[in-house]
């Protein structure tokens, strides 16, 4: 296990032609001013959603599929926009995301059905998927490994930018023309987003495929060439995608309005809050993946967040008071984040680059499936068992992710 762990880590320390670095023009062109912009949008979108579902006369558990429908979509578009990746290349399939994100948004103004807007919500989706794998593969195959971390954790970092103001103007924009009007907002700005990543990638679009001498001699790998020697990879994926499911899904802010009576405006501040205190740790936790290592900061993060879920399980059997709820809320978020984007970076450390789309597209599936059934199996056991051991659940796949990390990874970013 160890000779194959080694050349899988060793499998992408080669630099490429044009090296990414984290802090340069380049890298803010086609990665995080795009990432600012889409996320901008889909914040705009964001307070939006519900009205606009509302306004079909359906119940409230109808109405959470316009959630569920894009979470489905964002599964869906993986492993498709892996194949895409490696038989077009990046360039049109990270063109087409927001291409189709705009498309998507404009059929929701003018929709008439519910149905329709499920479906929508999906393609829209599969739209968010493309264009992330698209930028993970360039950052796999063109940033050297000391780069990789601050790459990926500040490109997920501008989605918490986008949440700041994002929903604010949205709601503003809804208010003064409408529920429909902040999806027009969100197709011009996927659209604006195009603009500076195909100014950078029409640069390195002869550097993104090996060059058809290469092809024809090299064997395609078979998906057991490509998931067997990363068998525990795909591991740690899955139940990172366990442990972060629930928080992504707002589903703590779901159990404080159960268990402790907490209105929409007290909800507001928390997740204000959170996502305050979550912004810069997430930038931090770039720098200190590839300052310290990957595995220095995935675990103690991952154990941490498995601690402060076991204590939100203890809040919850013993009735503790709000403030130690908020408390210990906020010390998960602030552990989740020193996770955020590590997941990913890893992803990206270890893709064979002879199968660089295929392996990311089977290796964000592995995540987001987990982060797509966790909120699932949360409510589940808070329905049918008890709170506590809704959070112990988190909590044991948590320490699951620091467990596998410890035994069975090597340090992916070094040479």
């Amino acid at each position: 296990m160890k000779s194959a762990d080694t050349s899988v880590a060793a499998g992408n320390a080669s630099s490429s032609p044009r090296a990414q670095s984290a802090l340069s023009w380049d890298s803010f062109l086609a990665t995080y001013l795009p990432a600012l912009i889409l996320a901008l949008g889909a914040g705009i979108a964001l307070p939006a959603i519900p009205t606009l579902a509302q306004s079909f006369g359906v119940g409230f558990g109808v109405a959470s599929g316009v959630i569920t429908s894009f979470l489905l979509g964002n599964l869906a578009g993986t492993l498709p926009s892996g194949w895409l990746i490696d038989r077009y290349g990046r360039r049109p399939v990270m063109i087409a995301g927001p291409a189709l994100t705009a498309v998507t948004a404009i059929l929701v103004v003018f929709t008439q059905s519910f149905t329709m807007l499920l479906v929508l919500r999906f393609f829209n989706g599969c739209a968010a998927q493309m264009w992330l794998m698209a930028r993970l593969a360039a950052i796999s195959q063109n940033a050297p490994p000391a780069q990789r971390g601050r790459l990926v954790s500040w490109m997920f970092g501008m989605d918490n930018t986008g949440k700041l103001g994002g929903p604010v103007l949205g709601g503003f924009i809804a208010a003064a023309w409408g529920p429909r009007a902040p999806f027009v907002a969100y197709a011009v700005l996927a659209l604006l987003s195009l603009a500076p990543a195909l100014a950078f990638s029409r640069g390195e679009a002869h550097e993104e495929r090996p060059a058809p001498a290469k092809d024809a001699a090299a064997p395609t790998l078979t998906l057991r060439q490509i998931v067997m020697p990363r068998l525990p990879y795909f591991g740690v994926a899955l139940f990172a995608g366990l442990t972060r499911g629930p928080l992504l899904a707002d589903l703590l802010h779901l159990y404080a309005a159960f268990a402790y009576n907490l209105g929409p405006r007290a909800i507001g501040y928390l997740a204000t809050a959170a996502t305050a205190l979550s912004w810069p740790i997430g930038f931090l936790a770039g720098w200190m993946m590839d300052r310290f290592g990957r595995k220095q900061t995935m675990v103690p993060g991952f154990t941490g967040v498995g601690i402060s879920m076991a204590a939100l399980a203890a809040s919850a059997y013993l009735q503790w008071s709000l403030t130690w709820y908020v408390a210990l809320f906020m010390l998960g978020v602030a552990l989740q984040a020193l996770t955020g984007g590590s997941i990913q970076t890893v992803g990206a450390d270890v893709a064979p680059p002879e199968a660089r789309g295929r392996f990311l597209g089977l290796w964000r599936f592995t995540g987001q499936g987990g982060a797509t059934v966790s909120p699932i199996l949360f409510a589940v056991l808070a329905d049918h068992v008890d709170y506590g051991s809704a959070f112990l659940f988190v909590a044991l796949s948590s320490v699951v992710v620091a467990y596998l990390l410890v035994r069975y990874i090597p340090e992916t970013g070094r040479h």
